[in-house]
């Protein structure tokens, strides 16, 4: 009982996770298409500068999203291969003990460190999409400012 109950909080979470990270994906590209319509033939001068950094970092925010949900996808395979290990059942078997638990330990480091990949990933694609809508911001309220106190 107790482990189908981990075993369903387990996919809760990855589902839940899955979903903001596809959330995350879906508000760059807005954000990206939005800046980029702001940006349509406006002259490129210093004053815009604000805007075209926070499309950079909308652009880096949509390519760390595409590589959390690449390295999800290594760790699952990892984890499949390190069960077929276990089990004795991995198409390229190791024929001792000692081979095995050798090959074993290989893939739980590669586990861990796709696993730690994943998660810089994932909290740059957070930081880099909500520091990008803080500029882009600051710099329309900007751009208004100077349209009232400075147009002829």
């Amino acid at each position: 009982m107790a482990d189908e109950t981990l075993l369903h909080l387990n996919r809760l979470h990855a589902d839940s996770q899955s979903k903001y990270v596809y959330f995350l994906l879906a508000a760059t590209g807005a954000s990206l298409a939005y800046g980029l319509q702001k940006l349509d033939g406006v002259a490129l001068t210093w004053w815009v500068s604000p805007g075209l950094f926070a499309l950079a970092l909308w652009l880096l925010s949509l390519f760390s999203g595409c590589k959390y949900v690449t390295s999800v996808q290594s760790a699952m395979y990892s984890n499949y291969l390190l069960l077929q290990l276990q089990q004795g059942t991995h198409p390229a078997q190791p024929r001792g003990p000692q081979e095995t638990q050798i090959a074993l330990e290989i893939t739980r480091q590669a586990i861990d460190t796709t696993n730690n990949t994943a998660r810089t990933f994932f909290r740059l694609q957070f930081w880099l999409l909500s520091c990008g809508v803080l500029i882009f911001t600051m710099w329309r309220v900007l751009e208004m400012a100077r349209l009232t106190f400075y147009a002829p």
